[in-house]
């Protein structure tokens, strides 16, 4: 995703889409257990709104 379509481009590099570009790193597993949230823009889902560009309420 682009930051022209985040929600709030200033924190972008800690956004999903950026974070999945970055090697693999154990400590990122953790924002996807017990998701709450999906992003409008990529569909991931998280447990953090903080963490995804246009997040929504699963």
């Amino acid at each position: 995703m682009s930051k022209e379509s985040c929600d709030k481009p200033v924190e972008h590099h800690l956004h999903l889409c950026e974070l999945k570009a970055k090697p693999h790193n154990p400590e990122i597993d953790k924002i996807f257990e017990n998701p709450t949230h999906v992003c409008a823009n990529c569909g991931g889902k998280v447990n953090s709104a903080k963490n995804i560009c246009r997040p929504k309420s699963l």
